[in-house]
């Protein structure tokens, strides 16, 4: 038993706060308030009658976060997607001080139910862009409608969605943006989620054609400002719903592969 003492010692020592050596090292990351920050987003949700995980059971999945440089001041601003509560847009100001600028941005609050949040350059003007993903307990396509907000370069944006093509209804959680055809602009790849009468929870044979509203979705960048459906004659046609999608070349042809994550007993997608 003498033996085992000394160890005994040292792991107790351990374990005890004030014997831990003392590097004098600051933590790596610490938490700062909204005060501090100005960032008083939540992404509150009221559940009701209507709206709540019986009615609509993704109602907890949450929203999203997308973070880039909107205004090319070299500071990264952060823009959160949210449910039942206004989207939101805040312009770092410098050590980590954040401004709301949602209203003067030109942003939309229709009531809609966002799901995600891309930044990305879409015209290759040299300013990011927002693409905001919908989906939602809303039988009407409206309240679906994804939006494309063009960046105006001085804090504002303007929605095109419908005219770049880009206004999906199909219950989008999230978009990626890569070049998938390698002709030098930016495609996207658009992962849907959705339960219906005929959700997951029905016994039938597994939709293959593109004919269910949460196949996923591939849009093809034509060049100029627009962008076409090109879900089936890309092979993207298996059903599934979709929690999560990464693109990368995983073969290392020198091609972009989309990898998926889809909920209940859909297998998931690598496509090449």
């Amino acid at each position: 038993m003498r033996r085992y003492l000394p160890c005994l010692l040292i792991t107790l020592c351990l374990c005890v706060p004030g014997c831990r050596p003392k590097d004098n090292k600051p933590p790596l990351l610490e938490l700062l308030s909204p005060d501090k920050t100005g960032v008083q987003f939540s992404n509150q949700l009221t559940e009701d009658e209507h709206h709540n995980i019986i009615t609509f059971e993704y109602f907890y999945n949450g929203a999203g976060v997308g973070i880039g440089d909107i205004n090319n001041d070299g500071l990264n601003d952060i823009f959160f997607s949210a449910n039942q509560v206004s989207n939101r847009l805040y312009v770092n100001k410098g050590k980590l001080k954040f401004e709301d600028i949602t209203q003067p941005s030109g942003l939309l609050d229709e009531g809609k139910w966002a799901t995600g949040v891309a930044m990305v350059d879409i015209d290759q003007d040299g300013w990011l862009d927002i693409y905001v993903c919908y989906a939602g307990p809303f039988a009407n396509p409206e309240k679906r409608a994804n939006e494309l907000y063009i960046n105006n370069h001085n804090n504002t944006f303007t929605e095109k969605a419908a005219a770049y093509g880009l206004a999906d209804t199909g219950h989008t959680t999230q978009a990626a943006f890569f070049d998938y055809d390698r002709d030098g602009d930016l495609d996207v790849y658009l992962l849907t989620n959705i339960t219906d009468q005929t959700g997951p929870n029905v016994i039938r044979p597994k939709r293959v054609k593109g004919e269910m509203a949460n196949t996923d979705r591939l849009y093809r960048n034509n060049g100029n400002h627009t962008f076409t459906n090109v879900s089936k004659e890309s092979g993207i046609t298996v059903e599934g719903y979709g929690l999560g999608v990464a693109v990368c070349d995983i073969n290392h042809d020198g091609w972009t592969d989309i990898y998926v994550s889809n909920d209940y007993l859909s297998n998931d997608l690598p496509v090449e």
